[in-house]
């Protein structure tokens, strides 16, 4: 993407990293080794590639290298060698301020993987889950934590809007001509495969990390994957992206009850959740324990310190309203669904309407007879609905039979919000 690089300028911040790494008689795999930044960081922070450096990422080296605090200080001022074709970007929304109750153990084996100091193949990390499960505060909270590791730039591109006014979901190559832009790359008219190989070669000699919200398809992912990858891709993704290489694959779903109880505490007050444990029992069933869900109703009760947990489990026992009352500002699980449910081909759609009367436990034998005779066909369906995070698996009858549920929210919104297809007859999928 840029072109070689003359020789730092003596007085640059460029050329001080050089001299102090000498002096320490450290080369710059060993350098990264003890800072924990990528060699080919530490490169570019040496070429001057690297327009704006993190201060973090300084310190880091300041300390491997041993320089006293007068030094180290005296680096963060140096002047930088600067490239007008290159672009620091640093794009991640805000980091979710409550915390993230029951997903600790997820969050570091995430961060682990984000963070590790060499190169390897491109295997995106990616989340996986139904709507209101909290995929999107994870992979944030994941990257602010990690983003001192990308010293290039941090990219977060939301791949399909939740807003009725926003535009249609990206296809790939439009992807790829989003991030050019972002690192510094933008250029007149190309073909798609010139665009695709500058943006692979941008993420093998750059430490960049890539944030994909809303993915609902391989091709929108694949082009960012470069083998000896010096830059991370991570995704949240509202279907299974099985057709990806083998990586971090995670699916999320709902919080089990006493991790809901918790962050319900966390963010309304202990003491509060204390002094009205039935309503709060309430609340929390209602929510089905979805992150999304419990986060409006805390967000709901903290703006309203005169209305008790009793008042909002009274508003959400209305199951016919509940949806549509899990909303504040522009927080909306209803929203949330909806998503979800303009993505489904109107064969899935018409599945789902026909389900829904039987959606808190059923079995093949359901679908072939409210859905389909074809028992290939019926399973095709419950495969395509698992992976698009519609229903999940129950409990083995008796027979050993696997048996599915539909999320909550998803009945709810089936029952109470949904249109149905005009079509009502399946076509094969």
């Amino acid at each position: 993407m840029s072109p070689p690089h003359a020789a730092a300028a003596p007085h640059s911040l460029a050329a001080a990293l050089v001299r102090a790494r000498e002096a320490a008689c450290l080369t710059q795999g060993e350098l990264a080794e003890k800072s924990g930044l990528s060699v080919r960081a530490i490169r570019n922070l040496e070429t001057g590639h690297t327009a704006r450096p993190r201060k973090q990422s300084l310190l880091l080296l300041a300390e491997a290298l041993g320089l006293p605090s007068r030094e180290a200080g005296r680096l963060l001022r140096l002047p930088r060698t600067e490239h007008p074709d290159v672009s620091v970007p640093a794009e991640l929304p805000a980091a979710p301020r409550h915390r993230l109750v029951g997903r600790q153990g997820l969050l570091a084996d995430l961060t682990a993987r984000l963070a590790r100091p060499e190169p390897g193949p491109g295997r995106p990390a990616v989340v996986v889950g139904p709507p209101g499960a909290g995929k999107t505060a994870l992979v944030l909270r994941a990257a602010h934590e990690v983003r001192d590791r990308f010293p290039d730039g941090q990219v977060y591109v939301d791949l399909h809007p939740t807003s009725p006014t926003s535009s249609l979901p990206f296809t790939s190559d439009l992807l790829v001509r989003r991030l050019l832009r972002s690192l510094g790359g933008a250029a007149a008219a190309e073909n798609p495969e010139e665009a695709r190989a500058r943006l692979r070669d941008a993420l093998s000699r750059r430490r960049v990390l890539v944030v994909l919200d809303n993915a609902d398809s391989e091709a929108q992912v694949r082009p960012l994957l470069v083998d000896d990858a010096r830059s991370a891709v991570l995704v949240a993704a509202r279907r299974e992206l099985s057709a990806l290489p083998d990586g971090f694959h995670r699916r999320i779903g709902a919080l089990d009850r006493p991790d809901a109880h918790r962050m319900l505490a966390d963010l309304v007050g202990t003491a509060r959740v204390r002094a009205e444990r039935p309503a709060a029992q309430r609340v929390v069933e209602s929510c089905a324990g979805l992150p999304l869900a419990l986060h409006i109703a805390g967000l709901w009760l903290t703006a309203r310190p005169h209305r008790s947990l009793g008042d909002l489990a009274d508003r959400l026992a209305d199951e016919s309203e509940r949806l549509r009352s899990l909303r504040v500002g522009d927080l909306s699980l209803h929203t949330s669904v909806t998503a979800y449910y303009r993505l489904l081909p109107p064969p899935l759609r018409t599945s789902l309407h026909q389900l829904e009367p039987v959606g808190t436990d059923f079995g093949i034998d359901q679908m072939l007879s409210r859905v389909t005779p074809s028992r290939r066909l019926a399973v095709d369906l419950l495969e395509d609905l698992l992976h698009r995070q519609m229903i999940h698996t129950g409990e083995p009858d008796r027979n050993g039979q696997i048996r599915y549920r539909l999320y909550d929210a998803v009945r709810l919104y089936l029952a109470h919000g949904a249109v149905l297809p005009r079509a009502r007859h399946l076509h094969c999928l």
